[in-house]
């Protein structure tokens, strides 16, 4: 069994090599899609560049928060980890995750409950999202062609309008945290369903923050759906009702190592490094021990 990491990366480059050599070994691969508004020769000024362990896919996106376009960007990165055959685990996570457990600890969860998907979702509409969340599938979206100020106001008019569009019969939507585990069966499968339905993906394109909702909705009603565990394995705090969600300090350190997560985020070493110092400190005592 593999665990191919699948890594979002648009910033804090050497950061992402810090992560990553916390995640490598000889069962690790790891495959990385940096925005495409990072230069290359920036790219390559880092370690996991030169790593046979790596691979950088080549269609780079421009990413817009919001939009589909961080859809197309993982849809990328799994058909590249499909292409490398080390079947597993696919693994999703941001260049501003990082691990709580070391990578022996990790391995071994999900040879224990191999066959599971992880990933964090809730039936919309959902109470604690605006309007349950409908809004963002119910009314067109164009984040990605004219951001998203403007189309707030596109929606804002919509509603006024009653210019709602319907969603798939028999088809609930689902919602939830982006981030997930799957197996290459399952993701082998979401690809599939992606080439076999071009209508689906077409209503997504024009849909708000669809990571949070396209992925799921496809799983949860799959044959995978019984496999699913509610849980995205990641300690993530979000307050205050802020769209992202806070940045870790160093005083959130025994927060982090007892939340029996494998995985947190969001992390900035321009904001705290030295609760990455603390964090892998943390981890290479407890496997001495």
């Amino acid at each position: 069994m593999y665990i191919n990491y699948l890594i979002l990366a648009h910033k804090n480059l050497e950061q992402v090599d810090r992560l990553i050599d916390n995640l490598l070994d000889d069962r690790i691969f790891v495959y990385i899609h940096v925005d495409k508004r990072v230069p290359s020769d920036e790219i390559r000024r880092h370690r996991f560049a030169s790593s046979n362990r790596v691979r950088i896919i080549k269609n780079r996106v421009a990413v817009c928060w919001g939009g589909f376009t961080m859809v197309s960007a993982t849809l990328n990165l799994m058909k590249a980890a499909l292409a490398g055959k080390r079947e597993g685990y696919c693994i999703l996570l941001s260049g501003q995750d990082f691990p709580l457990r070391s990578k022996e600890n990790i391995y071994s969860f999900f040879q224990e409950h191999e066959g599971k998907q992880f990933m964090n979702y809730w039936k919309m509409p959902y109470k604690n999202w605006v309007n349950g969340g409908l809004d963002r599938i119910k009314y067109y979206w164009f984040v990605d062609k004219i951001g998203m100020y403007e189309s707030d106001v596109f929606c804002k008019f919509q509603r006024e309008s009653n210019m709602e569009r319907p969603f798939f019969k028999d088809f609930p939507p689902y919602g939830g945290s982006q981030w997930w585990c799957l197996t290459s069966e399952c993701v082998r499968y979401i690809l599939d369903f992606v080439a076999d339905n071009p209508i689906f993906v077409e209503f997504f394109e024009l849909t708000l923050i669809p990571d949070e909702s396209f992925f799921k909705t496809i799983v949860l009603n799959s044959p995978f759906s019984d496999q699913v565990v509610n849980d995205n394995l990641r300690y993530i705090v979000f307050e205050g009702g802020k769209p992202h969600p806070n940045v870790m300090q160093e005083s959130d350190f025994e927060a982090l190592i007892t939340s029996g997560k494998l995985w947190a985020r969001k992390f900035d070493i321009a904001r705290d490094h030295a609760i990455l110092d603390r964090l892998e400190t943390h981890m290479a005592t407890v496997m001495e021990g």
